[in-house]
């Protein structure tokens, strides 16, 4: 018998991948699990388990865990999924960056809110949590990037 995963952080890094994948509102969208591998000409992303900053860290997740009572057999989790939005338009009028940011956010947050466990077994409930809207000046133009969190409530695992 095989040893149960110690957390569910691939489980919901898939389960959200796939529900963005089938929004409708985000079919213009690129969908990315983690960082781009090359140079995509798209100039729309939805990054899960990356937060878009080629300087960063790389931070995926980072979750919290207790245990679950007495004995050492289960433990409680709570994940914090770094995701973003990433925008880039190649010229440097904001106000339309802005709202093609978070017109795709909406739909992103639409897919949570249809499903807030994402598939995650009962009780897990997702939400996003904390967000961070940044608009540097890249070598392409004026970049719209807003970072998110995606949180679980603690749950057994």
């Amino acid at each position: 018998m095989a040893s149960p995963s110690p957390s569910r952080v691939p489980e919901l890094t898939d389960n959200f991948l796939a529900r963005l994948a089938a929004a409708e509102g985000l079919a213009r969208v690129k969908v990315i699990d983690g960082p781009i591998v090359s140079d995509s000409a798209s100039g729309e992303w939805v990054f899960v388990g990356y937060d878009a900053d080629p300087e960063g860290d790389g931070d995926a997740a980072t979750t919290s865990q207790t245990w679950a009572g007495i004995g050492a057999r289960a433990k409680n989790e709570e994940i914090l999924l770094t995701c973003a939005v990433l925008v880039r338009k190649g010229s440097t009028a904001v106000k339309p960056l802005r709202d093609r940011v978070f017109e795709i956010f909406a739909e992103v947050a639409a897919v949570v809110r249809a499903d807030p466990s994402l598939g995650l077994p009962p009780p897990t409930v997702c939400a996003i949590t904390d967000t961070a809207f940044r608009t540097p000046q890249t070598s392409r133009g004026l970049e719209g990037r807003l970072l998110f969190t995606l949180a679980t409530n603690p749950t057994r695992i």
